[in-house]
């Protein structure tokens, strides 16, 4: 006996979903939720439609990480970091500062790890290994890199060395004594250490002796430094009471960097993991911690029974702190101010974080856990009274692949959506994006994945505003390109790393002198051979003739078999304007590659670049043809179940014989049953005339299958370049009826 059943997915809003929920039925997000969603984006409304394309920028010099900059609504720009170099883009990808490589002292493998922060027109750059540099714009189209330095006191300064706005801290042994051959304030003052404490690398540091300043102008040995006393230590010691800079060449630099509560905040310094600091309020590179006054610099080290390794700080309504073993924040004071007296560094949560800095987003804070396998958020509850870290993954946990960076994008000209994109670098999902959509009080939450074409990948991503920018690593023509490109606004532009073509115009073509008469025109002045079909026409006439054969004179000149009789007879050297050619001119980096041609609604077809970069359609074109590479969208719904009295359909044998699709705009659209063969196009593409256009489907649409499946599924997919858009459907299915037993 078989049983008729019919069950609605009403939306895709869950997106993809764990392969190992295959037959958790009994879950919400179940119904709503998919098999596979590639390339699609999520809608708030609960539909799906093709995601943007990427419109081509620029070439950039070699593997790099993307860095925002955003002064103002109006003044955006886009840092690109390689190795040992910075270049700097506007939105457009006009340069605006190139290779330049003074102070850039990040190398290729470090770009990921490097932290940034900016302040106005000020960019600081922070990695553990690295002296912190300063990315300064210093006009609207210019961009240099300086090195950062600590405020210093030139009230005070001796032999041309003034004192020091910075933290010190107490690295030897507190066993190691000190001892000066004078006190005084003076230059070629000897010190000598009671044991072995230094190394080469101490010349030109700071030390403190007995609370006050000296520095090191040269190294004898383990135990002797030159130093000139820049304050009067009061006694030449022993004193066991001296410090290094918290911050050197030595003992290595800070990682973690933000703005908050008008405080430059500096940690996880490397032979200091735990550490927090923070300058004087509105004095951003003073860290001299003075009498410990409420707006002097802040100096601690987070307490625990572990080190735990200071990588990421992020303001939002408190400063959060994030380490390698846990997640902490510091609570404000009642007047919303954070003191030496009254700093507080608060655990909440065990997971810890990777290397990837953690982002707002949907009222929380997103960050990667540690072992890349899973995306949490850490989230203020009034209910708790302190923060808490739940998994925000679990769902999808299969496309988290060990993100290496996360842009937002909160929203943009066309539709409303905020997003997080979470760039993969695992060896499962390398360089495709995890893409979540939340609506937190819509309680609306899913994942998908977003690639480009095959063996390319996205390499860095980053959001300026409403704009999405990445760079692409690319085989182009043989060879390994690094582009830049950034989304489209919308799903009008349906391919990835696309420009628009350039007709060519084929040079002057110009009326041959002599008798023309009737429907012959004889030419000269083309560069390439005028094509049959061309239309044109000719100053002084306004009628528009069509090229119905063609006789190649030599010597650059050509009889033109016309569609009608001549208006006038053109005077000698007239001009001739093509209308419509078939030949296009694109970019070089196209160079014998397959590109697809989009103009509209309509797919002009996939086309070889030749080795001199042009291109001809089969039809004639006006100018605005898009070119690019296709990418294909796919979207799968869970195995066709439903929780029944009896319990689950899982495992039993079902045929889907009606599926009634919500289509809100699409073109060819490939429907496809689990197992079988496409059984329906919506729109499908014979032919096309130029300047027709095709009109996408906008309608609910039935479609019917046949054959049985035990986990029965519905693709939409589609191979051209065109728009696509969908926002649900249901369900007919007729199952073999057997006794079900709960399981």
């Amino acid at each position: 006996m078989a049983r008729s059943l019919k069950t609605v997915i009403t939306n895709f809003s869950a997106g993809e979903l764990n392969p190992l929920l295959a037959t958790r039925t009994d879950t919400p997000a179940y119904i709503n939720g998919a098999k596979q969603c590639r390339n699609f984006a999520l809608l708030a409304e609960g539909g799906v439609m093709r995601r943007p394309g990427t419109n081509y920028l620029a070439t950039l010099p070699a593997e790099c990480r993307l860095i925002p900059f955003v002064f103002s609504d109006d003044e955006i720009a886009i840092i690109v970091l390689s190795n040992n170099r910075m270049d700097v883009y506007n939105i457009s990808g006009t340069a605006l500062s190139s290779n330049v490589t003074t102070n850039c002292n990040w190398t290729t493998a470090q770009l990921f790890e490097l932290n940034f922060a900016q302040f106005g027109d000020t960019v600081f750059i922070t990695h553990r290994d690295n002296p912190t540099r300063k990315i300064f714009r210093t006009s609207a189209t210019n961009f240099e890199v300086q090195t950062f330095a600590f405020d210093t006191d030139d009230s005070v300064t001796v032999g041309g060395v003034n004192k020091s706005k910075q933290p010190f801290y107490k690295y030897a042994d507190g066993s190691i004594s000190v001892t000066l051959s004078a006190n005084a304030t003076g230059t070629g003052r000897t010190l000598t250490a009671s044991a072995s404490a230094f190394t080469s690398a101490y010349a030109n540091t700071y030390l403190q002796v007995n609370g006050k300043q000296v520095f090191v102008t040269g190294y004898t040995s383990a135990t002797v430094l030159t130093v000139t006393v820049i304050e009067d230590t009061g006694s030449t010691g022993p004193h066991f009471n001296w410090k290094e800079q918290t911050i050197s060449s030595v003992r290595g630099f800070p990682q973690a960097v933000t703005f908050h509560n008008n405080r430059l905040w500096l940690g996880g310094v490397k032979d200091r993991p735990a550490s927090v600091l923070a300058s004087r309020i509105s004095e951003y590179f003073n860290f001299d911690v003075g009498s410990g006054a409420a707006d002097e610099s802040i100096d601690l080290d987070i307490a625990g029974a572990e080190v735990n390794e200071v990588r990421h700080f992020l303001s939002g309504k408190d400063l959060q702190v994030f380490t390698d073993g846990g997640e902490y924040y510091v609570p404000r004071a009642t007047d919303n101010t954070i003191t030496p007296g009254n700093i507080a560094v608060l655990r909440q949560t065990p997971y810890g974080i990777g290397r990837t800095a953690p982002v707002m987003f949907d009222q929380a804070a997103g960050f990667v856990q540690k072992n890349g396998k899973a995306v949490r958020e850490f989230i203020y509850s009034d209910i708790e009274d302190g923060y808490k870290s739940t998994s925000v993954s679990i769902l999808a946990e299969h496309l988290i692949d060990s993100p290496k960076q996360i842009a937002i994008i909160k929203g943009n000209f066309t539709r409303p959506e905020q997003y997080a994109f979470f760039l993969n670098s695992g060896s499962t999902h390398n360089g495709a994006m995890a893409i979540f959509h939340s609506v937190r009080d819509e309680k609306i939450a899913g994942w998908g994945l977003w690639s480009t074409r095959t063996n390319d990948i996205f390499q860095s991503v980053i959001a300026l505003n409403e704009f999405l920018v990445v760079a692409c690593k690319r085989v182009l023509n043989g060879s390994t390109v690094y582009t830049l490109e950034k989304f489209a606004d919308d799903d009008s532009l349906t391919l990835d790393c696309s420009l628009t073509s350039v007709v060519s115009q084929r040079g002057t073509p110009l009326v041959k002198g002599g008798s023309q008469s009737g429907a012959v025109l004889i030419t000269d002045g083309f560069t390439s051979a005028p094509k049959v079909n061309e239309t044109f026409s000719i100053a002084g006439n306004a009628t528009v003739y069509t090229i119905q054969a063609i006789t190649d004179n030599g010597g650059g000149t050509y009889t033109l078999n016309l569609d009608k009789n001549l208006a006038a007879t053109p005077g000698d050297n007239a001009v001739i304007t093509l209308v419509k050619v078939h030949l296009h001119s694109v970019n070089s980096i196209y160079t014998n590659e397959s590109i697809n041609c989009v103009e509209g609604n309509s797919s002009l077809g996939a086309f070889t670049v030749s080795g001199t970069n042009f291109i001809t359609l089969n039809n004639p074109r006006a100018s605005g043809v898009k070119i690019g590479f296709n990418y294909t969208p796919v979207i799968e719904t869970m195995p066709i179940d439903k929780e029944l009295p009896e319990g689950p359909l899982t495992g039993l044998p079902r045929r889907i014989s009606r599926a009634i699709i919500d289509i809100n705009s699409a073109l060819d659209l490939t429907v496809k049953a689990a197992d079988k063969t496409a059984k329906s196009l919506v729109v499908q593409q014979v032919s096309f005339t130029g300047g027709s256009d095709l009109t996408p489907v906008t309608e609910k649409k039935e479609f019917y299958f046949l054959g049985y499946n035990k986990s029965p599924t519905i693709t939409l997919s589609q191979d051209d370049p065109l728009p696509i858009k969908v926002l649900g459907m249901s369900v007919e299915v007729v199952f073999a009826w057997v006794l079900i037993q709960s399981h």
